[in-house]
């Protein structure tokens, strides 16, 4: 993507590359927060590895040390990563009516993905929480420096469109640069959080917004612990892999994502390469049968989840409650012994989350056609 025509109408004191291994490391990680961790080095090389399109990398210094940094990647209509697209996202946002989305649509003037693709997706390739990483010390010219260079590279890539499809609402600095530079703004859903309480499990129930609700959630834990299943937090095993892939590609399936278990192995190997010992999951297995599995991935104080799938043949003949099993008891359970302080749980399933003891924080995409 970084031809030497883009690199020299970059703006003055902008830095790019075209590999993680170009990038100053530590520094550039520096600026990530505990929630960040799909804009780490280590994240940003299993997607460099696998995602199948040009990624660029862009990042201003100050006394030698960066300040502010953007990741980027061309997307085209046959990457498999929907919900990284913008022609796919509005109109989802559109249809599930939320906020400025059908407005935004409808100035389109035409078919989505004949207006916006090829797009370069800002601020990572991930859904929820994409931005750009910036100290403190950073300035907002710091910030349009990097915007505009984005805006340089989608042009000399052929983009159509340069989006950041789930800024924070709490991002506020970068969403006023985006708004000068004439970024236009829907809603694209809400990121959900779980701050650990002090006191493990116990604390977590008691600490639920419902009698009813806690009521629901200790039967279900009674009916898992009755069952025989075998529940536990555990470090990957590449031997469980192919039974990984198989469930998450039966559950993406669900939300029409086609996506199959051979092209989901090769993103399990690279986690566990990049992540070693930080890359866990929480595994369900019945008579030695894996029947349902979720990843999490630590960064700092902070656990994220990532991938998650069943067996929903033994879903539906057992009605047991897997989903919150692994992704919220287990992990509340074993949080405080790992220093855990909150678990991610990205977009999606908002209410669900929210009665399981998350909080949410809502999602924009900015969008600027070329």
């Amino acid at each position: 993507m970084l031809r030497r025509s883009a690199r020299a109408l970059l703006p003055p004191g902008v830095h790019a590359a075209d590999r993680v291994a170009d990038l100053p490391r530590e520094e550039w990680d520096a600026l990530t927060g505990p929630g960040d961790i799909f804009l780490t080095c280590r994240w940003l090389e299993v997607v460099e590895s696998t995602a199948g399109v040009p990624m660029a990398y862009l990042w201003t210094e100050r006394a030698g040390r960066p300040v502010a940094a953007l990741a980027t990647a061309l997307a085209t209509t046959s990457v498999p990563w929907a919900l990284g697209r913008p022609d796919v996202v509005l109109p989802k946002s559109a249809e599930e009516e939320l906020p400025r989305a059908a407005e935004l649509l409808a100035g389109l003037g035409g078919d989505p993905s004949e207006r916006l693709m090829p797009s370069l997706v800002t601020g990572g390739r991930h859904v929820g929480g994409t931005r750009l990483l910036h100290a403190p010390e950073a300035t907002p010219e710091d910030l349009a420096a990097l915007v505009q260079a984005a805006e340089v590279l989608g042009k000399e890539a052929g983009a159509r469109s340069v989006c950041f499809l789930y800024l924070d609402e709490q991002d506020t600095a970068l969403g006023r640069v985006l708004g000068a530079r004439g970024y236009r703004t829907c809603v694209t859903g809400w990121f959900s959080a779980l701050e650990v309480p002090d006191g493990g499990f116990p604390a977590y129930l008691a600490a639920l917004p419902s009698r009813k609700r806690r009521v629901s959630v200790a039967a279900e834990r009674r009916r898992i612990a009755e069952s025989g299943v075998s529940v536990g937090l555990e470090e990957l095993d590449s031997a469980d892999f192919p039974r990984f892939a198989e469930l998450e590609s039966q559950l993406l399936a669900k939300y029409a994502i086609d996506i199959t278990p051979q092209q989901l192995l090769p993103l399990l190997h690279q986690t566990r390469e990049c992540f070693g010992g930080d890359a866990l999951a929480a595994v369900a297995r019945a008579e030695g049968e894996v029947v349902g599995f979720a990843t999490v991935l630590r960064h700092r104080d902070h656990w994220t989840a990532r991938q998650t799938g069943y067996d929903y043949a033994y879903q539906r003949r057992t009605g047991l409650p897997l989903y919150f099993e692994l992704l919220y008891y287990v992990l509340v359970e074993e949080a405080a012994a790992a220093g855990i302080s909150t678990v991610n749980y990205g977009l999606g399933s908002t209410a669900t989350k929210r009665s399981r003891g998350c909080t949410a924080t809502e999602q924009r995409c900015h969008l600027l056609t070329l």
